[in-house]
């Protein structure tokens, strides 16, 4: 039986397990309102933040980073990450998960040792993915998006550094089933293509997205660090959970307005991999920012592609031909990439450090620039494709000083 084979089937027998539940109640996976904000949202709802940008976002990267690094070469130490993360993310210590299946994943999760392969090696024996098939189950994503929230979007959460090292290894274990995933299913790796995600949105909401549109170009840059973003490859699947969204009797918010994310997923040019990996050589680059992990989802049908830590530059906003439900639907368009230095070996470069975040970030914004000028080109978008033609020039400039060094 291939790799392949292998997932699937035990991937079938997972779903098996969920049939008795309602597709349409996992709604909060694909589509957010005001009262369930996951990724974006207005600045005017309590103190979680729509998104991080500019310094904000430099600031809480630094202590995130700080975390990352700390278990990365302190991963002798497993044994207390997994149980401070027990503790944290599973009520009274206790694995309490109604859902039988959801109940073995994490019983699996919490009792296993994990660790990023090599290709050999995942080759070579039996590789689970219950960090991730947790995060698809209804319970498990309940909990671990409260936990997650905590810090990748609460500003006050700088202050507790347990708790960052915490949910920063959570979603290093995420991470690892991703990486290794890639590697027993290659087919799964280097994801690209365009995936959506729905927002019912107040006219005040619909109106901060807009203002974000209309921004210099160097501030439509949008992320949450580490965040998880549930994404589908179906258009279908986005607004079929839009639609549920809106006929929620036990919404009070009747003028909620429905809004489409359609993001463009991109991968690195070969030449760059190519390049940066010769001249970092044990350091490895992955595609893990995005991977379609409907596979191993226990609803496969919902064509599932996780976006994990992805940083977003928005390029353009404009209404629907098609309503839903009678109410005039907007469409968000932005580009990201699937690649990211996220991997275990990038926190031994040493001194290298510096200067392969500096080469990586420039074929990011160089790749990105080129996608978004070739859409302002189609598109027509005559002010933003000057602006793009600019920034694309500055970056490769800047991008063949930094292959020279």
């Amino acid at each position: 039986m291939t790799d392949e084979a292998r997932v699937e089937s035990g991937d079938e027998r997972d779903s098996e397990s969920d049939n008795r539940e309602d597709d349409l109640d996992r709604t909060d996976r694909f589509v957010e309102t005001g009262e369930n904000p996951e990724f974006f949202k207005s600045k005017s709802l309590s103190n979680l933040k729509p998104f991080y940008n500019g310094s904000v976002l430099d600031n809480r990267m630094t202590e995130i980073r700080k975390s990352i690094y700390y278990i990365r070469q302190n991963w002798s130490e497993f044994d207390t990450f997994l149980t401070t993360l027990k503790q944290l993310l599973l009520e009274n210590g206790s694995i309490e998960f109604k859902d039988e299946t959801t109940r073995k994943h994490a019983e699996r999760l919490f009792t296993s040792k994990r660790d990023w392969m090599t290709g050999e090696a995942v080759r070579n024996q039996d590789v689970s993915f219950e960090a991730v098939k947790l995060y698809t189950s209804k319970e498990g994503h309940s909990r671990i998006y409260r936990v997650s929230n905590q810090i990748f979007r609460h500003e006050d959460s700088v202050v507790s550094v347990e708790m960052i090292r915490s949910v920063v290894f959570l979603v290093e274990l995420i991470n690892i089933d991703l990486f290794n995933y890639c590697l027993k299913c290659p087919q799964q790796s280097n994801f690209q293509g365009v995936v959506y995600r729905g927002l019912c949105l107040t006219d005040a909401d619909l109106a901060a997205f807009k203002t974000l549109r209309d921004e210099p170009i160097s501030k439509r840059n949008i992320a949450v660090p580490l965040g998880l973003f549930s994404a589908s490859s179906s258009l279908k699947v986005a607004r079929k959970f839009i639609k549920h969204q809106l006929k929620d009797v036990k919404s009070e918010d009747t003028t909620l307005k429905p809004l489409v994310v359609k993001v463009h997923v991109i991968g690195l040019k070969p030449e760059y991999i190519n390049h940066y990996s010769r001249r970092f050589p044990s350091a490895v680059l992955t595609t893990i920012c995005a991977v379609d992990i409907h596979k191993l989802s226990r609803h496969p049908k919902e064509m599932e592609v996780l976006l994990r830590g992805p940083f977003m530059l928005i390029l353009d906003m404009y209404e629907d031909e098609l309503d839903i439900l009678g109410k005039p639907c907007n469409i968000l368009e932005a580009v990201m990439l699937n690649a990211n230095r996220d991997h275990i070996s990038t926190s031994f470069l040493g001194d290298l450090d510096t200067l392969a975040r500096d080469m990586f970030a420039a074929m990011v914004t160089v790749t990105r620039s080129e996608f978004a000028l070739k859409f302002c080109q189609e598109k027509g978008l005559g002010t933003d494709e000057n602006e793009y033609r600019t920034i694309l020039q500055e970056s490769s400039e800047k991008l063949r000083n930094l292959l020279k060094e």
